[in-house]
This record gives C-alpha cells, sequence and structure tokens, in this order.
C-alpha cells in the first residue's frame, strides 16, 4: 500500500479489557462485507499501535480512497512490459477475483499479442484495435476459447475448451494508446508472424 493508505482488515469493539490479557472484543458484523477491500487514505504516522488504532480519532481527516471489487491480495500491476498470463489467472483478472487494476489496464491499450499453446510450442499472433482495446479482445476468448480462428477452432473442436484452460498462455507483445493508427497495429501484427512464422509453423492462417 502506498504511503498513508490502510486497508480495513477488520472492525471490532471492545467488550472488556482485562488485566494482563487481550482485550475482548465483538467483531462489528456490518463491515464484515468491506474486510480487505475498503481502502482509506489517512495519516497517522508512525506512532504505537501503527496497524490497530481506533479509527474515530482520524475520521476528520480520512478519506474513502477505494472500494475494490474483490479482496485485496497483495499482488500489483507490474507493468505492461510485464504481461503474460496463463488462462486460469486471466480469467480471475477479468472476473474481479484478483488485481482488479489489471483488466482496467487493459482496457486502456490496443496492442499485439502472441497466445502459446504450451503443450505443442505452437503460437498465435493476433492484434487487438477495439474501443476497449487488448480487455476486449482477450475477453472473446475466455468466452469462446479460440477468438473466431480458423486454426483455433479447429483445435477446440478437436481438444475441447479444458486444453484451453489448461495449456494456453497470453503475453503482449507490443501496446500502443487507443488512438494509435490500427492500420499501424496490423502491420506490427505481420511482422510478428513473419519472426515466429506462425502461418506454417503456429496456428495463424493468414
Amino acid at each position: 500500500m502506498p504511503e498513508d493508505e490502510w486497508l480495513l482488515i477488520s472492525a471490532a469493539q471492545i467488550i472488556d479489557t482485562p488485566a494482563d490479557d487481550w482485550a475482548d472484543i465483538q467483531v462489528l458484523d456490518r463491515f464484515v462485507s468491506l474486510f480487505g477491500r475498503l481502502i482509506i487514505k489517512c495519516k497517522k504516522g508512525n506512532t504505537f499501535s501503527r496497524y490497530v488504532f481506533n479509527l474515530s480519532k482520524y475520521l476528520d481527516q480520512a478519506i474513502v480512497r477505494e472500494v475494490l471489487p474483490c479482496v485485496y491480495s497483495g499482488e500489483k500491476f507490474e507493468g505492461y512490459d510485464h504481461v503474460h498470463l496463463p488462462y486460469h489467472r486471466l480469467s480471475d483478472i477479468f472476473n474481479g477475483r484478483i488485481l482488479p487494476i489489471y483488466y482496467e489496464a487493459l482496457k486502456k491499450i490496443t496492442g499485439v499479442y502472441c497466445l502459446t499453446d504450451t503443450h505443442t510450442g505452437k503460437l498465435y499472433i493476433g492484434s487487438a484495435t477495439g474501443e476497449e482495446g487488448v480487455a476486449q479482445r482477450w475477453g472473446n476468448y475466455l468466452d469462446s476459447k479460440h477468438g473466431s480462428n480458423k486454426k483455433l477452432i479447429a483445435l477446440y473442436e478437436q481438444k475441447g475448451a479444458e486444453y484451453f484452460e489448461k495449456y494456453f498462455t497470453y503475453t503482449l507483445l507490443e501496446y500502443f494508446g487507443l488512438s494509435y493508427d490500427p492500420i499501424k497495429i496490423l502491420e506490427r501484427e505481420q511482422y510478428w508472424k513473419r519472426c515466429f512464422d506462425t502461418i506454417k509453423n503456429g496456428y495463424n492462417d493468414n
């Protein structure tokens, strides 16, 4: 978490404070749905009880920074140069189970990508030029597995959805802004197809 931002882990009422023992508490059920999701911006300082404190003392300065769609996992979006996702991780991101910021990041770019069949080593090179960028295109693969591509459809009909879920990974090769010329993106797609010879030795058919 950035400095002065706090993740709500629990909220409870103190029932009793016995001598030489931990306080007896009762978890406040009405806040349970926010545990691990509510981020508060509050300048508390490096004082005693750094991670457990009475929030009521800071309510005049505390600001709700964000309510995450899923429980915070501690993982971070490492940047567009490090997008390399196996199928199930991609599915978890798109369904809001982990790294919700990842999906938003993929909506902001167009680009050229590579699908890798880790069982055979075959590649498929594609491009994303739609209004919602790479997220829109990769969402199509999650829905259909094959993305309406001829050789991938044939693989799907032969092997089934489970094959894609087990063996396919999704890698971003190049990324551009949403307003970048789609013709130039298609030219870059063809460049990568030639580099990896994916029409002859992979899943591209043109």
